[in-house]
Order: C-alpha cells, then structure tokens, then sequence
C-alpha cells in the first residue's frame, strides 16, 4: 500500500481496489471473448514463470496432484506429466472445456469444475497447486481454502503456490505476501522452499 508522509499506510487505495476485485461472473466473460485473456501459453514471461512453477513442483512424479483454479490449462500438461493421478479444476463452466482442451488424452487426468469456495473432491493429495488466484479471494473465501487445503493435503504432502509479487487493480489484496498470508491461515508447519521467477 501507498504510505503518507507520517508513515501510515493509507487505505483509500485499498479500499478502491477491493470494490472492483474480479468475480467469478467476470472470469467467465473474460475466458468466453477470449480463450488466453493473460497470454499464459504464447507469452514468454508466462513461459519463465511456467518453468519456475515446474522447478517448484520437481521432476519426480507424485501420486494424486490437485491443481486449483486451472484456468484455461496451461499449466495441465505439466502438472500431468508429474502426477500419477491428477485432478484439475476450474470455477468457470468455459475454462472447464479449455482445461478439457488442454488435457487432451491425457492419461489419468480428471478435470471438474470446481469454485475455490466449495469443498474439494473427496480424497486427498500428495500435492496441491495454487497458482494465480490467491489475491482475488475475499478473507471468508481465502479461510475456506486454507481450511480446505490442510484438510486434504497428505503428511508430508507438498503444497505449491505461485503468484505474481506484484499489485493488480483487479484484485482483492497485493501479492507482495500472499504466500506468506496463506500458510497463516492453515495454520500448519512447512517447510518452505522460494522458486524466484526473476527474469523475462
């Protein structure tokens, strides 16, 4: 946040951009004009930060994955071919059949749509990735998948997130500590490691 010349934060700024956070609806419109709003297949920032994702997550494979908030599946091919089991879903009923696109044939991949509000499927997992959506979650929706996240997360299971350390005016909060926002609130002990995606 802007600070003043007293060293407060201000918070009108704040207050600004949490009354125009993107909604579901709005995800849906985007991905229905237009199957890559953000460009994460083609652009080469999204390709950097792509790898830095697959650093994160290693080149061994896990048993069950559950990817969140998969968007239009770039990230899909991936994350399958590091899973023996993978389920990926998505809130929006077009990013579903992008992420189905996406897919392919993939084998042993299971895609559902699923709002980050709702209930995980039924199992748990040996890896759950969280990339690009953590700072357009209200408090209420962020304590749900937290509380979500440490019920369905194996001991010594592996947790991934993947975020832009950077301030959308779409967005609900910063991305500056998201990560560090998010482990709070599950309130469980990790060992963390950092992928920095410093180069374009």
């Amino acid at each position: 946040p802007a600070y003043s010349e007293s060293g407060r934060p201000e918070r009108i700024f704040w207050h600004a951009m949490k009354r125009g956070a993107i909604s579901l609806d709005d995800f849906e419109r985007k991905f229905a004009e237009n199957p890559d709003p953000w460009r994460t297949w083609n652009s080469r920032y999204e390709r950097v930060k792509r790898a830095a994702l697959g650093q994160a997550v290693g080149t061994g494979k896990y048993g069950r994955v559950l990817e969140l908030a998969a968007g239009n599946g770039s990230n899909t091919p991936m994350l399958a071919a590091r899973s023996l089991r993978l389920t990926s879903t998505e809130g929006t009923s077009t990013g579903v059949q992008l992420v189905r696109k996406a897919a392919g044939t993939l084998p042993r991949v299971k895609i559902c749509q699923l709002a980050l509000a709702d209930k995980f499927p039924d199992t748990s997992y040996d890896l759950i990735v969280i990339s690009e959506v953590l700072y357009y979650l209200s408090d209420q929706d962020l304590d749900g998948l937290a509380l979500e996240t440490a019920r369905r997360l194996r001991p010594n299971g592996a947790l991934v997130l993947a975020h832009h350390c950077e301030t959308f005016s779409d967005a609900a909060r910063s991305g500056l500590n998201i990560h560090q926002e998010f482990l709070r609130r599950i309130d469980a002990s990790f060992t963390v490691e950092y992928h920095d995606r410093s180069r374009r």
